[in-house]
């Protein structure tokens, strides 16, 4: 009998861990976008997605509040047609109607940590591209995070300005919110922070918000910043509450939204995105010493902002109060007047003034006027509205 061949030494490769966090996309009308970050989060090296666990929010195309219509039916169609390709058991959320990014951002959030009850969550809008490392530091940073829970917000797609080439990443001050990872405690610290602010925002479509009111919100605050968007005023609550904003100072995804609210192709190209590039390999990882810099990163823009209220809120007041009016202050009798006739073409009964004036605010009595009948006698709809 021969002798037994001896068995051949099996080299085996550990599986890569299923990423155990939500993923959640926010979309609105830009489907070849939306394409191509899918199609980037399905490329990941050394972490695996549950495809149950990831969500598609989508936003409307019409607003229920104003019927303003922010885009075309087959465009949002298009978005969900696209996610599905890639997660075909992942979860669609869409909106009824355009409820706006900041409100969109919000359902997502709410989603996350309350219907799902995570304790983290990894948030994408459509125009942030991940590099084929992107969620793999994104875990190193999720670790970092929970030995230091001063840490609320984190991301990797790194400061294309410097783009370190690594292999080692440190960390640097959060700029946008794009392609981040969130802590549920940290979230609720800032939810209950933005409760006036959100107050403000359901006044009107997100598109047409009150920045003034929002400023005159600021001067309440010790903090304060120049911008009234939902992404700054996220920023300028961290601040305030001294939650931790980080990101990598390595480039490990790639910033594509040259068309959009914020962007248009020229500022794309004066920014210096269309240039954007990401790292690629193993040998990739964040430094050892990044735990000592978050002290840094979460002092210094507090500061900044506590000096832009100190010296330069009231200045930016006066400069919104010259180009814009304070829609909820009580109306004034010239208001009254000058209301009636531009909206109704007479001036108003004596009776009317009496009993507008210092009892509604200028917005109340536009929209009474609006909603009159006098007003739709006036203005009827053209056949066919």
């Amino acid at each position: 009998m021969p002798d037994a061949m001896p068995s051949p030494v099996l080299h085996t490769v550990p599986a890569p861990p299923v990423l155990d966090v939500p993923v959640i996309l926010f979309a609105f009308n830009r489907p070849a976008y939306l394409e191509r970050v899918c199609a980037s989060l399905l490329n990941q090296r050394d972490v695996v997605l549950d495809p149950r666990r990831v969500f598609l929010v989508q936003d409307g195309t019409v607003s229920a509040r104003t019927g303003l219509r922010y885009a075309e039916d087959a465009e949002v169609e298009a978005s969900i047609a696209a996610f599905r390709t890639y997660f075909p058991r992942g979860h669609v959320a869409a909106a009824r109607s355009n409820i706006g990014v900041a409100a969109n951002i919000r359902r997502g959030e709410v989603l996350a940590f309350e219907a799902l009850d995570a304790e983290c969550a990894y948030f994408l809008e459509d125009d942030l591209e991940l590099g084929p490392e992107y969620l793999r530091i994104m875990e190193q940073l999720r670790a970092l995070s929970e030995r230091d829970p001063r840490i609320g917000y984190f991301a990797a797609y790194g400061d294309h300005t410097a783009a370190p080439p690594g292999p080692e990443a440190w960390l640097t001050m959060l700029q946008h919110h794009w392609a981040f990872g969130l802590r549920r405690e940290p979230w609720r610290r800032l939810r209950e922070w933005l409760a006036p602010y959100d107050r403000i925002l359901e006044g009107t479509d997100y598109a047409y918000r009150d920045h003034l009111a929002i400023f005159r919100w600021m001067e309440t605050l010790e903090v304060a910043g120049g911008f009234s968007s939902q992404d700054a005023v996220k920023t300028l609550g961290c601040h305030a509450l001294g939650i931790g904003r980080v990101m990598t100072d390595v480039c490990f995804g790639r910033y594509i939204g040259a068309q959009g609210a914020s962007f248009h192709d020229d500022k794309f190209r004066e920014m210096g995105y269309d240039r954007m590039g990401w790292v690629e390999g193993p040998q990739h990882h964040l430094a050892a010493g990044v735990d000592a810099q978050v002290s840094g990163i979460i002092a210094e823009p507090r500061k900044r902002h506590e000096h832009y209220r100190a010296v330069r809120l009231a200045k930016l007041l006066e400069e919104q109060g010259r180009t814009r009016l304070e829609r909820d202050r009580p109306a004034t009798r010239e208001d009254v007047v000058m209301l009636f006739r531009c909206l109704l073409d007479r001036l108003p009964e004596d009776e009317a003034v009496d009993s507008l004036v210092g009892r509604h605010s200028v917005r109340q009595v536009r929209e009474i006027l609006l909603t009159s009948r006098e007003f739709r006698a006036r203005n009827p709809l053209p056949k066919g509205a």
